[in-house]
């Protein structure tokens, strides 16, 4: 199935806002059902959207890890690690376009890592990280 986005007429709008966007959305949708295994960079890129947040499976050994977490969507959200239902860290909420940098060390085990703000999680903005001795 293909989806076809129009946002505006093409005359009134830059082409390049609207590449971007196509291109963040096609990175979205191809990481569905996908693991993200970080190996030496330490570094996860998470992204926010309305009812979505990608990744959705990450992987990484214990250690120091940095957390870029960028806003893509039109309402405002955050980025909670939590296990066992208690909070390891989290970010601010952050409003459209806005990015945060988290810098954590997790111990080995599953982590659910969500946007907390209203009802994000339970509308589908939530993952996995496992983290590896």
């Amino acid at each position: 199935m293909r989806a076809r986005i129009i946002i505006g007429s093409p005359m009134s709008r830059p082409r390049a806002p609207i590449i971007a966007l196509g291109a963040v959305l096609a990175a979205l949708v191809a990481g569905c059902g996908q693991t993200a295994v970080i190996t030496r960079s330490r570094t996860i890129y998470v992204a926010l959207t309305e009812y979505r947040l990608a990744p959705q499976s990450v992987q990484i050994s214990q250690g120091p890890v940095t957390i870029f977490v960028h806003n893509y969507g039109r309402l405002t959200h955050n980025l909670v690690i939590s296990r066992s239902g208690l909070r390891q860290a989290s970010s601010r909420a952050l409003w459209p376009g806005r990015t945060a940098e988290l810098v954590v060390s997790l111990t080995p085990g599953r982590y659910l890592i969500a946007s907390s703000v209203l009802s994000d999680q339970s509308l589908g903005a939530y993952g996995t990280l496992r983290v590896t001795s």
